[in-house]
């Protein structure tokens, strides 16, 4: 945040060298494993299978034609020789591509999905594969070819967002139908979430640069699209459609603070502005949204790092406060806009309540963390004096998965049945269709 305010082959190789992988065996899937796995191999045995097993009965269904098993699935361990489509083993360590000349996914199996493993469970190699797998899709529905003939139609970033619909797509099926040996349920699909934010593009990479892969927010997104929507939804994405999100800095000072305020300077900034667009969204005349203070409100605890503090007049000059102890850390550890959104949903709570709407109850919540997508969504349109940096929309992911205070009410109630993955959703809702869609 700042104030002031080879072919085909070489373009998804480097696409995915910061991004996701895959597991198998060479020439066809591997066999089911036995419930529940273990570890890294098992993952990806038990995740190939039911990936591309979901693919065989899923292709048809949804594009009208029938489903080619992919022709080499490989893990490559130390010492093994290179694989299909790269000169040296050493291009594999850390990495996983699909080549669509030879048909095949490989994987460095010996550090990259175990490190997944460790860091993220089962779900964390499933994404890997499934979007090197969600390639494979690409490949069989003809887009390599119209990427050679279009370019400019079909430049990595939008090559990526599809392969991350298509692990959404993938990741809903076993929610929706287990398959043996990966337990899919509402704390992994946050996990699918978070091990896609950790392959996130570098700050400052514009969208529209070579081998862009998408910032945390894109590519959640796309992996919602898919999720939500079905395979479909992923065949017809475009550029356009997408809306990418991912800036470049905007000045040197930007760059050398790797987008980030100091916290007191964020406080001030976010305080003036989003103070003014909480004003103006309640659509109350005379009123005006309350100051950020710190520390002045000690008995609205349980909100979170950014609280609205008790009124009982909604019209009463209260505050909405944040809690210096707490918010620095978390400042700290995520960056400046973690603490911009949290702010920002207390200050959506404060409209409502400005225009009699309810602060308290699960629905309070929900809208509070839509209207903090919306306020997102207005520095992304129209930024004048306080303007989102590269990062910003990553951080505000990364608290939304991390913990639930973005969607307490005024009495620091969350609604107990969602998880992350909801949060995300309520905020990209707001970002994109404004107050309107809270």
């Amino acid at each position: 945040m700042r104030a002031a305010l080879v072919v085909v082959l070489a373009l998804l190789l480097t696409g995915c060298t910061q991004q996701v992988p895959g597991r198998g065996t060479a020439a066809g899937p591997p066999a089911a494993v036995a419930a529940p796995v273990t570890d890294a191999d098992g993952a990806a045995a038990a995740a190939a299978t039911a990936v591309e097993g979901f693919w065989r009965a899923e292709f048809p269904r949804s594009f009208g034609r029938e489903w080619t098993d992919i022709a080499t699935l490989l893990p490559v361990e130390d010492g093994d020789p290179a694989p299909p489509c790269v000169a040296d083993r050493a291009e594999v360590e850390g990495q996983a591509y699909y080549c669509p000349l030879a048909d095949a996914v490989v994987w460095d199996a010996a550090r990259l999905l175990p490190d997944l493993f460790a860091e993220h469970g089962p779900v964390g190699v499933v994404v890997v594969l499934a979007h090197e797998i969600g390639h494979a899709v690409q490949s069989r529905l003809g887009v390599d070819e119209a990427a050679a003939r279009d370019p400019a139609a079909y430049p990595t970033i939008l090559l990526e967002a599809m392969a991350d619909c298509y692990t959404g797509v993938a990741v809903r099926h076993l929610v929706d139908d287990p398959a043996p040996g990966l337990s899919v349920g509402p704390a992994e699909r946050d996990a699918a979430l978070r091990t896609l934010v950790g392959f996130r593009d570098p700050l400052g990479v514009a969208a529209g640069d070579e081998g862009a892969h998408g910032n945390a927010f894109d590519r959640v997104s796309a992996f919602r699209a898919g999720y939500d929507d079905g395979a479909a939804r992923c065949a017809g994405m475009t550029v356009p459609e997408r809306g990418f999100t991912q800036v470049r800095f905007g000045s040197a000072a930007d760059r050398a603070r790797a987008g980030d305020l100091p916290l007191r300077d964020l406080l001030v900034a976010v305080g003036r502005d989003a103070r003014e667009w909480a004003t103006g969204l309640s659509g109350v005349a005379g009123w005006t949204a309350p100051p950020l203070t710190t520390g002045a409100c000690p008995d609205a605890a349980g909100q979170g790092p950014a609280r609205l503090c008790p009124a009982a007049d909604p019209l009463a000059a209260s505050a909405v406060d944040v809690d210096l102890a707490a918010l620095t850390p978390l400042h700290g550890e995520l960056g400046d806009f973690a603490g911009a959104t949290l702010v920002s949903s207390r200050y959506g709570l404060a409209a409502l309540r400005a225009g009699g709407a309810a602060v308290d109850g699960p629905g309070a919540g929900h809208t509070a963390v839509c209207l903090a997508g919306a306020y997102a969504g207005r520095l992304l349109v129209e930024p004048v004096g306080f303007r989102l940096s590269p990062g910003d929309l990553d951080e505000a992911v990364q608290v939304l998965l991390t913990d639930d205070w973005a969607a307490r009410d005024a009495a620091g109630r969350a609604d107990p049945a969602e998880h992350g993955y909801e949060r995300v959703a309520r905020y990209e809702d707001g970002l994109r269709g404004g107050p309107a869609a809270c």
